[in-house]
């Protein structure tokens, strides 16, 4: 038994380190499932309605004639991710997003609309910002082999889309009553996206920018402390977070919002020649640019429309973002943005132009810096910052892998069931042997409260005819005269003289004490003389009547008088040297 314990307790460290480690990654496995299963469940909205008021080309874009994706090597880029953005989800927060678009099916799942403003994708002021953001970051084309319609930089990618904003020539972006709760709108898309497994956010322009005019909003300006809260809470919890830079540089190019809060890839836009855009944005907090005029661009109802913004700048480079999460999952999301600055292709002169950042969005770039940085040394998880996160910062689950399915999670799953219940049977079995034991265990005599180790002890009882010598007697109760066996105790009326004679009266002689005369008889001495005159004086029963020598000598220091009973008179005194000559 007590071998089995201690096999039992070897065992336990290692099984309990085996079950916290799968416990580990079953949660990141099955979140992962759970995000596939809320995006793939999600109902989506059909709408056969064509949107009006914009010009829309008829025929689908050609791959060949999507110069943008060229310029921005985006087919090197795939070839070094060849996942493409798979298992990567995107939150699009805009004005909706078309999910029966043929460029888009199967890859959209709608979220809740935060404005409150009753646009959907019945009236004409829905979803052409948020369906042109989603076919350039996770487009697929159509026809054979995806040869036509809107490619995007990650086509394999998934698109959450969450409406939080109005379309530029909204109407209602003259209500000050609505747009000014926008800010706190894009604030809780945020946290929506973040819940539900974001990795990459790609953010819209600020409301405070648009208007009839597109003189800006002052009722939307400047974002809100909820935004900023929310901006915060997904950067602690490792998303990447991407929004254009402002389309305001050519009035009043002021600061916009989300773009300016820390931590957020802010994106300015080029035309085809590579130059700035007379719109664009040309504030210090611009990270680097990228082509977002002339692009022919998905819209809602199945079309296409062309579309000039900074907004489908940012949408390309959030595209960049999801292909390096796919192809290097460990980096974290200031990793992934690292990788997209340094890539890029730098801005000529020194210093670079303002509104140009560090330089031009380059995929393939990017993915190279991504590789080097996955080479390094692990690095350590993003922690907020102060004032970020209000909310508690929970682990994230790592994104599953291309072919991890739900046998992968299911085994794992029985995996770990199987490791909790061992560890809670190798527990049973070591309570029970401990049990065991202390019933094995014979009972102490209880020792004496007081004593100390001076305390008598009893003596064992020797059995029956043991110990042959003599036995003492048991001492007597203190204070008696002997044995109490055989005595009558008297009372005290009983008692009439003392049992010893009494005290003799003042001059009366003492009586003399008969000694007994009854001696044997002595025995003849060697010659047959008789030794009656031969005993020593102290032996006769007249000792108190024998007369004492006169000359008897009497010495305390010299030598010893040696008497002989044989002799007829006393020995001569032997002196220190020997006897006299």
């Amino acid at each position: 038994m007590a071998k089995v314990s201690r096999l039992l307790r070897c065992a336990l460290p290692v099984l309990v380190a085996l079950a916290a480690a799968a416990a580990f990654a079953l949660p990141a496995n099955a979140g992962q499932q759970a995000r596939t299963a809320h995006t793939a469940g999600t109902p989506r909205p059909t709408s056969t309605a064509q949107p009006t008021g914009t010009a829309r080309p008829a025929a689908a874009p050609a791959r060949a004639a999507q110069w943008w994706l060229a310029a921005l090597h985006v087919p090197q880029a795939q070839a070094t991710a060849a996942a493409e953005g798979a298992g990567i989800t995107v939150a699009v927060l805009s004005t909706g997003v078309d999910p029966t678009h043929q460029d888009l099916s199967g890859a959209v799942a709608a979220g809740p609309d935060y404005t409150g403003s009753g646009r959907n994708a019945s009236g004409p002021f829905w979803g052409f910002e948020g369906t042109a953001v989603a076919g350039l970051i996770a487009g697929h084309g159509d026809g054979a082999g995806g040869a036509t319609g809107a490619a995007g930089v990650a086509p394999h990618a998934r698109i959450l889309s969450l409406q939080v904003t109005l379309e530029y020539n909204d109407p209602l972006n003259s209500s000050p009553a609505l747009t000014r709760r926008l800010p706190n709108d894009i604030a809780a898309g945020i946290m929506y996206a973040v819940d539900h497994g974001a990795r990459v956010i790609a953010l819209p322009l600020d409301p405070g920018t648009l208007g009839p005019a597109h003189g800006g909003d002052p009722a939307a300006a400047g974002g809100s402390p909820a935004e900023r809260d929310a901006v915060g809470f997904a950067i602690a919890h490792d998303v990447v977070l991407v929004a254009p830079a402002g389309d305001n540089g050519g009035s009043s190019d002021s600061i916009t919002y989300p773009a300016a809060y820390p931590g957020v890839l802010a994106v300015g836009t080029t035309m085809r020649d590579g130059q700035l855009a007379p719109f664009t944005n040309m504030r210090s907090y611009v990270a680097l640019t990228a082509p977002g005029a002339g692009l022919v661009v998905a819209a809602p109802g199945g079309g296409y429309d062309s579309l000039a913004t900074t907004d489908m700048s940012a949408a390309l480079a959030a595209g960049v973002a999801a292909l390096i999460r796919s192809r290097f999952p460990g980096l974290t999301a200031a990793e992934v943005t690292q990788a997209i600055e340094r890539g890029v292709t730098a801005a000529p002169g020194r210093p670079p132009p303002p509104g140009t950042g560090h330089g031009a969005l380059d995929a393939a770039g990017a993915l190279a810096v991504a590789a080097t940085i996955a080479r390094q040394a692990p690095t350590a998880t993003a922690r907020p910052t102060a004032g970020q996160a209000a909310r508690p910062v929970a682990p994230r689950a790592t994104a599953r892998q291309p072919g991890a399915g739900p046998l992968a999670g299911s085994l794992l799953r029985d995996a770990v069931i199987a490791a909790a219940a061992l560890i809670a049977c190798l527990a049973a079995a070591l309570m029970l042997g401990a049990a065991r034991r202390r019933r094995a265990v014979p009972a102490r005599a209880p020792r004496p409260a007081y004593g100390g180790s001076h305390t008598r002890r009893p003596r064992a009882a020797l059995p029956a005819g043991a110990g042959a010598g003599p036995r003492l007697a048991p001492p007597s109760a203190p204070g008696s005269l002997g044995p109490a066996a055989g005595m009558r105790h008297m009372r005290r009326d009983e008692i009439t003289e003392p049992p010893w004679e009494p005290a003799r009266p003042p001059g009366v002689a003492p009586q003399a004490i008969p000694l007994a005369t009854a001696r044997p008889a002595p025995r003849p001495a060697a010659d047959g003389t008789s030794r009656a005159d031969q005993q020593p004086p102290w032996e006769l029963g007249e000792l108190a009547a024998a007369p004492v020598p006169d000359d008897l000598p009497v010495s305390n220091t010299g030598p010893m008088y040696v008497w002989n009973p044989a002799a007829s008179g006393p020995l001569p005194i032997l002196g220190e040297d020997g006897p006299e000559a």
